[in-house]
């Protein structure tokens, strides 16, 4: 009997990894249906299920002709996926590890669509909900605030901003209509 076992497991042990049951055409839109995938990141997906890499190219091919995977489609939903908590420079790096370039060339690409979001507009947007609570303990009516409280603030402000990847001028002229909000309505 011990013999029949290690036959058995050893007869599995080499047949390598099973074949997908369905086509990698099916499983690229069952994937597509999901969310929206870069040319690289599905043809990954579909080479990690165990589909032959012709198939794969096939597939990739046919969902393209048929408009179901777009890569500037890719990088616009991206885009509005991260552009109200990081920055220009973070989503470019996103945009390049799937091989897509930078954000400048999506901008190029979409000029006669609806204008994206700035960068600034991106960073007023992050202080005004991130530290709305701050702001109006620093500049209420009934508070005395101190420079050093304005500038603990501030250098939280930055540091914040600055970790998603947001340019240091974007953040300074987001920071000082901040300012100049808050200090016109004290």
């Amino acid at each position: 009997m011990k013999s029949k076992t290690a036959s058995n497991s050893s007869s599995s042990a080499t047949k390598g990894p099973k074949k997908p049951l369905g086509s990698a055409k099916s499983k690229a839109v069952s994937l597509l249906a999901r969310r929206e995938h870069s040319q690289s990141e599905l043809r990954a997906k579909l080479l990690q299920r165990g589909y032959a890499t012709d198939e794969v190219e096939q597939a990739i091919q046919w969902a393209n002709s048929h408009q179901f995977q777009s890569d500037e489609r890719f990088k616009l939903s991206l885009f509005r996926r991260r552009a109200p908590t990081f920055g220009d420079r973070a989503i470019s790096a996103e945009l390049g590890q799937h091989g897509l370039g930078d954000l400048k060339s999506m901008e190029l690409a979409q000029e006669n669509d609806i204008p994206l979001e700035s960068e600034e507009d991106r960073a007023y947007d992050w202080i005004k909900r991130r530290q709305h609570a701050g702001l109006q303990q620093l500049f209420g009516e009934e508070t005395c605030s101190t420079p050093q409280d304005e500038m603990a603030l501030k250098a939280k402000v930055f540091r914040g901003l600055s970790s998603r990847g947001f340019e240091f001028g974007n953040i300074d002229r987001a920071w000082r209509r901040i300012l100049a909000e808050f200090k016109s309505n004290a």
